[in-house]
């Protein structure tokens, strides 16, 4: 007599690729990346400026200057030397900027209070040549 009972339909694909690593995944252990006390002396530091370089609005900010086309310096309260910086180009407040990039590095600093407090911002149109563009700029540091 043929056997009636339903067919585990897993049963022909121990070895498919799928289920494999689907085994693998559930059987993983991620080990989670620690380098410092966690959830601890987080800091944050933004800033969003108009066109003109003006401070809208920002945290923890020590002054701002536009220095010439699309090059912008942002000075916070706190060092950010060993921050993550996060820039995207846009308006302060209804409608859109034109479009365009935006670059930021460390500030270089030899002014002795503002040493590893700034962040350097440059901004271009679509073509790639330097244009006033107004963005909003978060770092995080931890410690």
């Amino acid at each position: 007599m043929a056997d009636l009972k339903p067919k585990d339909p897993s049963a022909d694909n121990q070895n498919a690729p799928t289920d494999i690593a689907a085994r693998k995944l559930a059987q993983a252990v991620v080990a989670p990346v620690v380098t410092g006390d966690e959830h601890c002396c987080i800091a944050q530091y933004w800033a969003v400026l108009e066109t003109n370089g003006s401070l809208v609005r920002g945290h923890n900010v020590w002054r701002v200057a536009h220095l010439a086309t699309g090059i912008y310096e942002v000075i916070f309260t706190g060092d950010v030397s060993a921050g993550a910086f996060v820039a995207t180009i846009g308006r302060p407040g209804i409608f859109t900027e034109p479009t365009g990039e935006i670059c930021v590095a460390l500030r270089y600093s030899t002014t002795v209070p503002e040493i590893g407090r700034g962040v350097w911002v440059q901004t271009f149109n679509s073509a790639g040549a330097p244009s006033d563009r107004a963005f909003h700029l978060l770092v995080t540091t931890a410690g």
